[in-house]
C-alpha cells in the first residue's frame, strides 16, 4: 500500500512539472479578414528600438519556441513598459511595434488588459494601425469567440461540428456605448461568447432576449449557449464614462 502511494506521489510530482515546463500555447488568435491590409511584416519582425529591445527578446524567444521563454516574465516586463509609455510621443513604427507585442500577449493569455492597450493605440493614433489592431478586433479559439475592441466587424466561418457561422459587431463606439452583436448560421450550434468589458464600464448590461449576463468591468462576460440564426446580443456601456480617447 505504501509503494502505491509512492508511485502516486511521483507520478503527480512529474505531472506538475510537466506542465509548468511546458511550452505556452496561444489560448485564441488574431482574425485576418481578407480585405485587411496587413503590414508585410510578422510579429517580432520589426525593427528593434532602444526601448523596445528586451521586449522583444520575448517575442523573438517564442517565436522560436526557445524552451526558456517565461510569459511570467514576458508580462512583468510589459507592465513596467506600459506604465512609463507615453503614445502620443511614439511614430508609427514604435505604435505598430507596441501594438503587435501587446497582441502576442493577448493571445497568450486572453487577459483584457492588453486588449484594452490595443483600443489606446488604436484611438491615439490614425488609421496607420488599422493593420496592425484590427486583427484583435475579434481572437478565436475553436467554436470560442472573444470580442476584443469595439468596431464594425464581421467574420465568417465554419463551425466545429459543421455549418456556416456568420458573427458580426455594429456600434459606432466611442460616440456611444451601444454595441450590438448579430449571429448568422445555417445550423444551430454552441459557440462560447467572451465580450470584454472594459476597466471603465461599471455599470454596462449584456442583454440577449430579455435575459440579461454580467461581468466585473476588466473582463469578458461569457455567453455560453447554443446560437441560431438571426440571435441577437445588446450591450450598453455607460455613455458617461466613456474614455476621452
Amino acid at each position: 500500500m505504501k509503494f502505491k502511494a509512492v508511485l502516486f506521489v511521483l507520478l503527480v510530482v512529474v505531472l506538475s512539472c510537466t506542465n509548468k515546463n511546458r511550452f505556452p500555447e496561444k489560448l485564441s488568435t488574431r482574425i485576418i479578414s481578407d480585405d485587411l491590409n496587413v503590414p508585410n511584416t510578422e510579429t517580432g519582425t520589426m525593427p528593434n528600438t532602444e526601448d523596445f529591445s528586451d521586449l522583444q527578446h520575448f517575442v523573438n524567444q517564442y517565436n522560436a519556441h526557445y524552451e526558456q521563454f517565461n510569459l511570467n516574465n514576458f508580462e512583468n516586463l510589459w507592465s513596467q513598459f506600459q506604465k512609463g509609455r507615453i503614445l502620443s510621443k511614439w511614430n508609427v513604427s514604435e505604435k505598430i511595434q507596441w501594438a503587435e507585442i501587446t497582441g502576442l500577449l493577448l493571445e497568450l493569455t486572453n487577459n483584457t488588459v492588453y486588449a484594452e492597450e490595443l483600443e489606446n493605440c488604436k484611438f491615439h493614433s490614425d488609421n496607420s494601425l488599422d493593420g496592425t489592431i484590427n486583427p484583435f478586433v475579434f481572437t478565436k479559439r475553436v467554436d470560442h469567440i472573444y470580442v476584443n475592441l469595439f468596431q464594425n466587424k464581421e467574420i465568417n466561418y465554419t463551425h466545429t461540428l459543421g455549418g456556416e457561422v456568420t458573427f458580426s459587431q455594429e456600434t459606432d463606439f466611442p460616440e456611444s456605448g451601444s454595441v450590438k452583436f448579430h449571429f448568422g448560421m445555417t445550423e444551430r450550434r454552441y459557440i462560447e461568447l467572451y465580450i470584454r468589458i472594459p476597466s471603465w464600464a461599471d455599470g454596462s448590461t449584456v442583454t440577449v432576449k430579455k435575459v440579461k449576463y454580467f461581468a466585473a468591468p476588466g473582463s469578458y462576460c461569457l455567453i455560453a449557449k447554443k446560437w441560431k440564426e438571426g440571435d441577437l446580443v445588446e450591450v450598453e456601456f455607460p455613455a458617461g464614462k466613456i474614455p476621452n480617447y
